[in-house]
C-alpha cells in the first residue's frame, strides 16, 4: 500500500515537472542576438532624429538607451499659431523668428509579455528623460518710448519620468520593427533667458517690464525677471529665470532595428 502511494506521488511530481518544462519551452529564447540598434523613422520625418540601443536580459526583460536631437526646428503647430494671432504683428514676429534646438537622453527598462519572449511582442516600459533645449526669438514689446526688439535666447534643462506601451516585431533573421504606441511623461524643468535690447530702457520702464514678464500666466511655473543696462553700450538687458513642471509624450514612434 505504501509502495503504491509512493509511486503515485512520484508520478504526480514528474507530471508536474513535465508540464512546467513544456510551458517554459513554449517561450522562445531570443538571446542568440541580444542587442538591437534602432532608428526612429517617423520622428525623422519631422526633423527629430533618434537612435536607440536595446539589450535583452532574459525572456521577459530588456534595458535600453535613446539619444535624440532636433536641430533648428520651428515652433510646433507654427501655422496654427500664426492663424490664432492673426493681426498681432508682435506675436507673429516672435512665432516666425523662433528656433528650437533640442537634445535628450532616455534610459528605459522594458518588461515583455511571455508569449513571444523579449525582445518581441507587447511590452511596457519605464523611462527617465533628460532634455536640454535652446530657444531663440525676436521678442517685441512696447514701452513708453515705443517698440523694443531684443534678441532673446533661452536655455532649458529638465528631467522627467514616464511609462510607455509598445510592441516589437521580428523581420527576417536580423531586423525588427518597434512601435512606440504611447508614452506620457512628467518632469521638472528650469530655464534661463537672456536678451540684449536694441534701445536703452528707462528706470520706470524697467520696473514695468519686469512686472509684465513675471505676470505671464504659465500654470505651475515661476518666473523671476531682471531688467538692467549693458555697462558698455548703455542698451537694455533683459534676463529671466524660469522653473516649473512640464508634460510630454512619446507617441507613434516607428523604429527600424538591426539585431546582432
Amino acid at each position: 500500500m505504501h509502495i503504491r502511494k509512493f509511486f503515485a506521488t512520484m508520478l504526480f511530481v514528474a507530471s508536474g515537472m513535465m508540464l512546467h518544462a513544456q510551458t517554459t519551452n513554449t517561450i522562445p529564447n531570443n538571446l542568440d542576438k541580444p542587442d538591437i540598434i534602432k532608428f526612429n523613422l517617423s520622428g525623422a520625418v519631422f526633423g527629430n532624429y533618434t537612435l536607440q540601443y536595446e539589450h535583452v536580459l532574459n525572456v521577459k526583460q530588456s534595458v535600453g538607451m535613446s539619444i535624440s536631437f532636433a536641430p533648428n526646428m520651428d515652433l510646433p503647430f507654427k501655422n496654427a499659431l500664426v492663424n490664432i494671432f492673426e493681426g498681432n504683428d508682435q506675436a507673429i514676429t516672435a512665432i516666425n523668428s523662433t528656433q528650437l534646438n533640442t537634445f535628450s537622453i532616455t534610459p528605459e527598462y522594458r518588461f515583455y509579455s511571455e508569449v513571444k519572449g523579449a525582445p518581441f511582442g507587447v511590452y511596457g516600459a519605464s523611462f527617465i528623460r533628460y532634455t536640454h533645449m535652446t530657444h531663440r526669438q525676436i521678442y517685441t514689446f512696447n514701452l513708453s518710448d515705443g517698440e523694443h526688439h531684443p534678441d532673446v535666447e533661452t536655455t532649458f534643462n529638465g528631467v522627467g519620468v514616464g511609462e510607455m506601451v509598445g510592441v516589437q516585431w521580428k523581420i527576417g533573421n536580423s531586423m525588427t520593427l518597434d512601435w512606440w504606441i504611447l508614452g506620457p511623461f512628467i518632469g521638472y524643468q528650469t530655464g534661463k533667458s537672456h536678451g540684449d535690447d536694441d534701445r536703452p530702457i528707462t528706470p520706470e520702464d524697467k520696473i514695468k517690464l519686469e512686472n509684465d514678464i513675471e505676470s505671464v500666466p504659465i500654470p505651475g511655473w515661476n518666473i523671476d525677471a531682471t531688467v538692467t543696462d549693458n555697462g558698455t553700450t548703455g542698451l537694455g538687458v533683459v534676463d529671466a529665470d524660469l522653473s516649473g513642471l512640464f508634460l510630454g509624450a512619446r507617441v507613434f514612434g516607428i523604429c527600424l532595428g538591426y539585431r546582432f
